[in-house]
C-alpha cells in the first residue's frame, strides 16, 4: 500500500507542479463557456502563494459580470470543458466563481493573500 501512496503522491504533486499551464487551460474554458461573462480568472491560495505540497489544490478564482453565474452548474460545464481541452480528470482544480466586488473584498481581507492572474 505503501508503494501506491508514493505513486499517487507523485502523480498528484507533478500535476500540482503544472498549475500555470492547467490555469491557463481553464482560462480558455472558461471563456469558450461564458464569452464575455468570464471577465478575469486568479490562480489564489498554495499555487499562488508558493507553498504547494502533495495535498494542495490549484484553487481559480473566475471573475463574472452577473451573479447569477455563480452555481454548481456553471463550475461543472467550465470543468467539462477543460476536461475536453485536455486537463487530465484527476487533476486537482478548485473552481471558486466571483462577482468583482466579492474578490476585491476577500484580496483586501487578506483571505487571498496573493493572486495570480491568468486572464
Amino acid at each position: 500500500m505503501r508503494n501506491s501512496w508514493a505513486r499517487y503522491a507523485l502523480k498528484r504533486y507533478t500535476l500540482l507542479r503544472k498549475w500555470r499551464e492547467l490555469a491557463k487551460v481553464v482560462a480558455k474554458a472558461c471563456k469558450e463557456v461564458l464569452g464575455r461573462e468570464c471577465i478575469n480568472v486568479y490562480v489564489v491560495g498554495g499555487a499562488a502563494e508558493d507553498r504547494l505540497t502533495v495535498l494542495s489544490d490549484i484553487d481559480i478564482a473566475i471573475i463574472v459580470g452577473d451573479p447569477e453565474l455563480k452555481n454548481i452548474e456553471t463550475i461543472v460545464t467550465i470543468k467539462r470543458k477543460s476536461e475536453e481541452l485536455g486537463i487530465p480528470t484527476e487533476a486537482p482544480i478548485d473552481i471558486k466563481i466571483l462577482t468583482k466586488d466579492e474578490f476585491k473584498e476577500l484580496t483586501e481581507k487578506g483571505i487571498y493573500r496573493k493572486a495570480v492572474k491568468i486572464l
